[in-house]
């Protein structure tokens, strides 16, 4: 989907622009607490999670391949990368993403299309909107995005010149949205913090019904914080960390692969990677995504 760039506000106020500066900070700084290897785990829940969100906040179920096709189609040359400035191209960012709910007329899936542009948008400016979820945000303010932004104008309205969106409702939309990512980087920020992950992931180790039927037990905690912590380690390191006999030690990790939260790539046997099966995030990650129903590991 091409559309075309709505230019900038004419004047945007300093507070916005401050709000702007502080999204770079915070993402980069989100950017630095993780390992590649926890990042792409984290990205992997995220997207899922965004579908489940999605519906929440369009009230219907948009079919994958419709955001997929999304991604595909939007605009990688977009003029809007070319703004001076990266502050001003994160404003102009959002300036866009409201242009599109106002004026574009686009299939039911609309909203859900434009988000997807969004987060394409929000990663060429290299603030990693793979490791916090815009649309979890949203969901928990849907109410306030539909107002600032309705995207269920009809078409008549539309055909016939409706109201056009006024340079005060525009900034209105972007500093709600701003405040959105803020909110969103706050949360995978603190939900990440290295005291709070470890007090998460020793409590679940103790407490997750799921681990004790599978015979893992609360000793090997340790040794998967560091897992998680560091993304990936030598399968002798991660033995060693657990404190137990080497035949005892062997025997847990094998049992952490079996149920997914630790993975052995064949073609690296001697290396463990972190893994984060949704059924297991939802435990360390409070509110993180999906129903019970929907992550069981059965």
């Amino acid at each position: 989907m091409n559309v075309s760039n709505p230019a900038l506000p004419d004047s945007i106020p300093p507070p916005l622009l401050a709000s702007a500066d502080l999204l770079v900070t915070k993402a980069a700084f989100l950017a630095g607490m993780i390992s590649p290897e926890t990042a792409a785990c984290l990205s992997n829940l995220l997207m899922d999670s965004d579908a489940h969100f999605s519906r929440i906040i369009d009230g219907y179920h948009t079919e994958p391949k419709v955001l997929k096709d999304a991604f595909s189609s939007a605009n990688k040359q977009s003029t809007l990368m070319k703004v001076p400035e990266l502050r001003r191209r994160i404003v102009a960012v959002l300036a866009h993403h409201f242009h599109v709910l106002q004026t574009q007329a686009l299939p039911d899936a609309k909203g859900a299309i434009a988000r997807a542009i969004i987060h394409q948008h929000l990663a060429q400016l290299g603030l990693h909107p793979h490791l916090w979820s815009l649309a979890r945000g949203l969901a928990r303010r849907h109410e306030e995005y539909h107002a600032l932004a309705p995207t269920h104008r009809t078409r008549v309205s539309e055909s016939i010149g409706g109201i056009q969106p006024t340079g005060k409702s525009t900034l209105s939309f972007i500093e709600f949205i701003l405040e959105v990512c803020l909110g969103e980087l706050d949360y995978m920020t603190a939900a990440l913090n290295r005291g709070r992950l470890r007090e998460a992931v020793m409590h679940v180790f103790r407490s997750n019904s799921w681990l004790a039927e599978a015979g893992i037990r609360p000793q090997t905690a340790p040794a998967y914080l560091s897992l998680l912590i560091q993304g990936a380690l030598p399968r002798v390191e991660f033995e060693t960390f657990t404190g137990l006999h080497p035949s005892e030690a062997s025997d847990q990790l094998s049992r952490l692969i079996n149920v997914g939260i630790a993975v052995s790539a064949a073609a690296n046997l001697h290396t463990v990677q972190v893994g984060l099966p949704l059924w297991f995030a939802q435990d360390i990650f409070p509110d993180f995504s999906l129903a019970e129903s929907e992550v069981n590991p059965g």
